[in-house]
């Protein structure tokens, strides 16, 4: 799909939606997908999940933006267990250095690092948060 008709189906979904989720196959690094439209009509930071199927990432998006619409917020640090249910995750921030990287369809919507970003980390099977990238999911805090 072109630039073009990617950004047309952002702007589509937007409207309709509030917000779109974007997946990005990864290739040698983690897949990951991301909100554009939080910023917008919720007045919230974007969102990032990594490593997980991208049909998982998408609904669990889509599930943090309608928890949003409810009234939640989420912060740097911020922790709930309503995402995934039985689990706890954490909301990191996302630095300008990564938002340029990774939200490229973001950037073009909203004009380069125009827009914050958090990254929604889940645990291990130990129930803690990796601080750095592991194989199976990129930090990018």
């Amino acid at each position: 799909m072109s630039n073009s008709k990617v950004l047309d189906k952002v702007e589509a979904d937007i409207e309709k939606h509030g917000w779109h989720v974007l997946s990005v196959l990864g290739g040698d690094l983690p897949n990951f997908s991301y909100t554009i439209g939080f910023t917008e009509t919720l007045n919230h930071p974007e969102i990032l999940i990594s490593g997980l199927s991208t049909k998982l990432m998408h609904q669990l998006l889509n599930d943090i933006g309608t928890l949003i619409e409810k009234g939640n917020s989420f912060n740097s640090g911020d922790t709930c267990d309503e995402v995934i249910k039985g689990y706890m995750v954490k909301f990191l921030t996302v630095n300008n250095s990564n938002i340029n990287e990774y939200f490229r369809a973001a950037n073009s919507h909203y004009g380069d690092c125009n827009f914050e970003a958090l990254q929604c980390v889940w645990p291990d099977q130990y129930g803690d948060f990796p601080s750095k990238t592991v194989n199976n999911q990129e930090v990018l805090a």
